[in-house]
């Protein structure tokens, strides 16, 4: 019996989470031309969300070679369709599939790791220090037309078109700031000072040795891997470990990948990114779980599908969140924050006949992914604790500073998606602006704005630095540069005269990070 909804949803009980869009390999159950089911083992400890990946890409390698490329149109808990079909329904022993990384939220273990649990995807992952987050709204198109016949003034027809996700946007203190990597697309190089144990050979889906670890790919074991090192989370579900995503077909062998000691930084042990501009399409995403709860019931997380309980949680998962702009602010007597505008591919709900656990099952904060206690870890950078390098020279007098990446991605939807609401954002042309104030102690700024030379001296470059005391650091550093802007102030009250300068780079040269934040992406 269906009991009366009277309460709403409150603040105390809303959530966003970050899912990791990741590569996803298995192989195959059965293949028919037009669907593939997900490998018996595999589907046992990661169940699918119903049509959760929709609109996603699907490449099939036979014996470890590429043999053609499909669009997911819907899927089950271990099944998916795709168009076109394939050539053959031919399995062999050598067959493997790989879910592309854009718009598919990681999934996790289910609640009780046999198959018949509530779902989860890898959603407990701390988003930080959010002083405000926009979830991406969705826009629906309404078509209202004549017919041939009428018999009114009123539109005699009218139909719903696309679905547009829209108007994603975090603002963030920057505690730590991995989230360069969405911005500029590539890790290049991944060390850990002091991190890594000797080298295991995890299982395809199991491991036995390190629950709640995680697991990376050294040098000479990223064959597979499009854009640098790659890290492996274990996560344990009823006393069993599993790695998210599975490994690889073939890597359960390799002994370069290595495990790693979490948390990190507990000791001052760090891990040091160096992330570097993709020029292709494939700039990297990342998934948000938007949860709305009453924080009722003995799991406060938890939907199923009595509608009784369903009344209690509203779940929607924005899937291929892409930065369009990046903006890094430092304001004199300000904490250094960051701001993401997001492209967004498609604002999907958990279905309403789906037993979902959200936030991957963690019902308090301190559980979440890359959370941690300790205080300087909580600590942001702050503006005092940062230096600036521009033709050279180090400007001590700079109040405030800001550097915006624009990615410029532009909207495309494509034939046989099987979504209304699916897009993809393709990146444009991308551009660097930094924008600062200082006060003037010399006429640089306005003898480099009248030169008509770029500025490509290595020497002189733009250069960057964030520390805290924790040790962790971020470098930046930027070349040819044009100035662009100048604006000299004429104080009435007899102060220091100000400058406000416009720096247009071109290229990145460095952007060094040491972090205590794990970047599964």
């Amino acid at each position: 019996m269906a009991v009366e909804n009277t309460d709403i949803f409150l603040g105390s009980g809303a959530s966003l989470t970050v899912v990791p869009e990741l590569d996803f390999f298995f192989k195959p159950q059965t293949v028919s031309t037009t669907s593939i089911q997900i490998e018996i083992t595999n589907a046992v400890q990661f169940q699918l969300v119903d049509n959760m990946y929709v609109g996603c890409l699907l490449d099939w390698y036979d014996n470890g070679v590429y043999t053609s490329t499909h669009r997911i149109t819907a899927n089950d808990h271990d099944t998916f369709t795709i168009t076109p079909a394939t050539a053959s329904a031919v399995v062999t022993a050598d067959d493997s599939f790989v879910l592309r990384r854009f718009a598919a939220p990681c999934p996790a273990p289910d609640s009780d790791n046999d198959g018949t649990g509530r779902v989860r995807l890898n959603a407990d992952n701390w988003i930080g220090l959010v002083e405000s987050a926009t979830f991406p709204n969705l826009e629906v198109e309404m078509k209202q037309l004549n017919l041939s016949l009428g018999g009114s003034r009123n539109f005699t027809h009218q139909y719903k078109g696309i679905e547009t996700a829209s108007g994603g946007n975090l603002n963030l203190v920057a505690h730590q700031l991995t989230w360069l990597y969405y911005a500029l697309g590539k890790c290049t190089q991944l060390s850990f000072a002091g991190g890594t144990d000797a080298a295991q050979n995890p299982s395809n889906y199991h491991t036995g040795t390190q629950a709640h670890g995680l697991y990376f790919h050294g040098t000479s074991a990223t064959s597979h891997i499009d854009e640098g090192p790659f890290i492996y989370r274990v996560n344990s579900v009823s006393g069993v470990d599993h790695i998210m995503p599975p490994l690889m077909i073939g890597d359960q062998t390799v002994a370069d990948i290595d495990s790693m000691t979490y948390p990190i930084g507990a000791t001052g042990q760090y891990a040091t990114y160096k992330f570097e501009e993709t020029e292709n399409s494939d700039l990297p995403s990342f998934s948000l779980e938007y949860t709305l709860s009453k924080l009722t019931g003995t799991n406060i997380y938890a939907t199923d599908t009595d509608p009784d309980t369903e009344d209690l949680n509203f779940v929607r998962i924005a899937r291929g969140n892409r930065v369009n702009t990046f903006t890094l602010t430092a304001n004199e007597n300000e904490e250094v924050k960051m701001t993401m505008d997001l492209n967004t591919a498609a604002v999907t709900p958990i279905p309403q006949t789906t037993a979902y656990e959200a936030r991957g099952g963690q019902a308090d904060n301190s559980g979440l992914f890359n959370f941690t206690a300790q205080p300087t870890h909580l600590e942001p950078f702050f503006f005092s604790d940062g230096t600036i390098e521009v033709y050279g020279n180090a400007f001590l007098k700079i109040t405030n500073f800001t550097l915006t990446i624009n990615n410029n991605l532009q909207d495309k939807r494509f034939v046989g998606v099987g979504d209304k609401g699916f897009k993809e954002g393709i990146p444009a042309q991308r551009t660097y602006e930094i924008a600062l104030t200082a006060l003037v102690t010399d006429d640089t700024l306005f003898t480099e704005l009248l030169n008509q030379d770029e500025n490509n001296d290595t020497a002189q470059s733009i250069k960057l630095v964030l520390t805290k005391d924790s040790g962790e650091s971020l470098t930046l550093e930027f070349d040819d540069y044009f100035t662009s802007a100048n604006t000299w102030t004429v104080p009435d009250d007899k102060g220091a005269i100000t400058v406000e300068a416009t720096l247009m780079p071109r290229t990145l040269t460095n952007c060094t990070l040491v972090s205590h934040w794990i970047l599964q992406g």
